[in-house]
């Protein structure tokens, strides 16, 4: 009897001991659910301005806070962030649960000043550079630049330069022409013949003209046009001749103007349209299906300050003969208030039309896009940003330059990366072998400086120092 009682009484310490631990590893937490901060980052090696995008991986938390070592905090799940300034940066994150407790960890991101990849032509002291146009010549496949150099402190006065540039960004540069007064904008047409086209736009309180200065291959110069009453903003190819794209006066009002040319230059025709009572011009113009898209304003042009009153951006549609279609007076604009000066008008306009079908339309700050039909989808404003201003269509996206920013969009107008580059004035954005180049002015106190850079198409620097 006493062996079966310790038998028994073993058997009923075991089943106890057995249901006492199953109550231990029931009561301890799941190990998946154990406080535990842990993040990813998309890269630890940052450019000045480029976007650190953050993933959170972190269990069992029940809020974040991360302190990004430059003073910004975030309390989202998954932020991002821009580092202005190159230096090295500790991330932390630190995680808490209902239980009030913390877990933290750390990464250190590097972030490279970026005019380290950026190449400078030699500037003097006192000579203020502004590029107004750059593009690829046709004929050599070789980027260009037109650039506008002032004497600030002798009498050099002010001149404007043609360069172009192989493909160690090495160059070779032409004079042009002295600066026409008070113009602020130019361009070039490179006929099939070798002749080139130069076109420098000029505009006073009481009058609007156009000075045109042709060479041939060689730089041999050819002649100068000055018209008083008729201003070109751009051309556009149309097959073996050109469209001219700007404002006319006729009978005392502006009026949007596209001028057609041969093949050697020669204009043969122009077209006129008014919208309103109000002055008008075209800025920028493309072929859409069924015809062509062009971009300007309209607005009230005054004899006293403000020269420029009740500014309005303006998209046209033409067919194929030039005929207006339909057309949109933007009257949303952020820009009617601010722009009162006729200088204003020289600045960079352009349209583009993205493979969706979209248009994204960009002058003095403010990007818009609209349907095909011209319906606008988003429009943002950006104050204090410079009149001379890129715009690149990558078939679905799009980039623009701002003041010290690149910024890429998507297709309705919603940003999804950007790029703190650190310049003021852009006129163009160039993408050859899917790189974009970009020639740029920055501000430095009271004078303009020029830097040559270049990024991939979502807006990673490239390298081009030597």
């Amino acid at each position: 009897m006493k062996k079966l009682y310790l038998l028994g009484v073993s058997l009923i310490l075991l089943l106890s001991c057995s249901q006492d631990a199953s109550t231990l590893i029931d009561e301890n937490p799941d190990e998946g659910l154990a406080l535990k901060a842990c993040f990813e980052v998309n890269s630890l090696t940052l450019n000045v301005g480029e976007m650190l995008e953050i993933s959170n991986c972190s269990e069992g938390a029940t809020s974040y806070l991360f302190d990004f070592g430059n003073g910004e905090t975030s309390e989202q799940q998954n932020p991002s962030i821009s580092f202005e300034e190159g230096g090295s940066y500790t991330v932390t994150l630190t995680v808490t649960n209902e239980e009030q407790e913390t877990r933290t960890q750390t990464k250190t991101v590097n972030v490279i000043v970026i005019e380290a990849a950026y190449l400078f032509p030699e500037i003097p002291a006192g000579f203020t550079g502004l590029p107004l146009e750059t593009g690829i010549n046709p004929s050599t496949g070789n980027l260009y630049s037109i650039e506008l150099y002032q004497d600030n402190v002798g009498t050099g006065g002010s001149k404007y330069f043609y360069r172009e540039f192989d493909e160690n960004f090495q160059y070779a540069s032409n004079y042009i022409a002295d600066k026409p007064y008070n113009s602020g904008s130019a361009f070039v047409n490179f006929y099939p013949d070798g002749d080139m086209n130069f076109v420098f736009a000029r505009t006073l309180g009481g009058l609007y003209g156009t000075q045109e200065v042709n060479y041939n291959l060689v730089w041999t110069f050819l002649n100068s046009i000055n018209p008083a009453t008729k201003h070109s903003y751009g051309y556009l190819a149309d097959g073996a001749n050109y469209l001219y794209f700007g404002t006319q006066q006729d009978t005392g009002l502006y009026k949007t103007a596209i001028e057609k040319r041969n093949s050697s230059g020669d204009a043969y025709d122009v077209v006129l349209n008014s919208f309103g009572t109000a002055d008008a011009m075209l800025g920028d113009m493309i072929e859409v299906d069924g015809g062509y898209a062009a971009y300007g304003a309209v607005f009230t042009k005054n004899l006293t300050l403000p020269y420029v009153t009740d500014y309005q951006p303006l998209l046209v549609f033409f067919d194929t003969d030039l005929n207006v279609i339909n057309h949109f007076i933007f009257e949303d604009s952020s820009l009617t208030a601010m722009v009162g000066n006729c200088n204003d008008l020289n600045g960079s306009y352009h349209i583009t039309a993205l493979s969706n079908g979209n248009l994204v339309m960009y002058s003095n700050g403010e990007v818009r896009v609209t349907d095909g039909e011209g319906t606008t989808i988003s429009k943002t404003f950006y104050e204090d940003t410079s009149s001379i201003q890129a715009l690149l269509g990558l078939g679905d996206s799009f980039v623009i330059s701002t003041n010290e920013y690149l910024r890429k969009f998507n297709a309705s107008g919603t940003q999804t990366a950007q790029l703190k580059y650190n310049g003021n004035h852009l006129p163009e954005l160039i993408l050859k072998d899917n790189v974009l180049f970009f020639i740029a002015g920055y501000d430095l106190e009271s004078e303009i400086k020029i830097f040559y850079g270049a990024c991939d198409n979502d807006l990673t620097l490239i390298d081009l120092s030597p």
